[in-house]
């Protein structure tokens, strides 16, 4: 699993969480340093919780280690 918090200029969060291809479950939720991290979340939120899938469309040495010849 790989993961990443952004904070934007107005004090948002997004957290970004890569699995290995095809593992659609995410074992973040699992981790009790995220479940202390989000305990009374709702009460932290400007917006609702969306969740949603994504495709990567580039990675420069974000997703993973160099590869030999990068």
């Amino acid at each position: 699993m790989r993961y990443l918090v952004l904070e934007l200029e107005g004090g948002e969060f997004i957290h970004l969480v890569g699995t290995p291809d095809g593992d659609d479950a995410s074992p973040l939720p699992r981790l009790a340093a995220f479940r202390a991290f989000t305990k009374d979340h709702a009460d932290r939120r400007s917006s609702p919780l969306a969740r949603s899938a994504a495709t990567v469309l580039g990675d420069y040495l974000m997703l993973g280690a160099p590869q030999k010849g990068d």
